[in-house]
């Protein structure tokens, strides 16, 4: 198989709305976004351990559907608020303010997405862990249960 075809997306190119929620569904969320414009990993203790997968969004591109009432809040600072439900414990978006990011900014977990395709969908590893937020690759995403029937 060539790069190309690797690289290739089962996703149509274009911003569209996504829907997305934790697992019992209590927080639901629509976003607004192009998942083939990219998307980020990053490998901080915080990140790995939840499986962050994420995309980031101008705040008017993201909606709360349902939840509000039990979302909880994990921040360490004003630039970036974890919030996660209450009741299922599953961290579903984030929200802040970083200068380095365009000002207000949200933050989607691709993982919290309601039966999206993102097969090929570029992702950008950064390198949160040392606090260097530099780059460390970039590959298309490949779902392990897709390429594992594939085999």
């Amino acid at each position: 198989m060539s790069n190309a075809a690797s690289a290739q997306t089962t996703t149509t190119p274009g911003p569209r709305t996504h829907r997305g929620s934790c697992a019992c569904r209590a927080v639901r969320f629509e976003a607004d976004f192009d998942p083939s414009a990219g998307t980020t990993q990053c490998n901080c203790t915080i990140c790995t351990k939840t499986r962050w997968w994420g995309v980031i969004v101008k705040p008017s591109a993201f909606r709360l559907v349902a939840g509000e009432d039990v979302l909880g809040d994990h921040s360490r600072s004003e630039a970036g608020h974890a919030r996660f439900c209450k009741t299922c414990g599953i961290r579903v978006f984030g929200h802040g303010n970083l200068p380095e990011l365009g000002g207000e900014y949200c933050s989607v977990n691709l993982n919290c997405l309601d039966d999206a395709d993102l097969s090929g969908v570029p992702v950008m590893y950064l390198d949160g862990l040392h606090n260097t937020w530099e780059q460390l690759a970039v590959a298309p995403y490949v779902d392990p249960v897709t390429a594992a029937m594939r085999a």
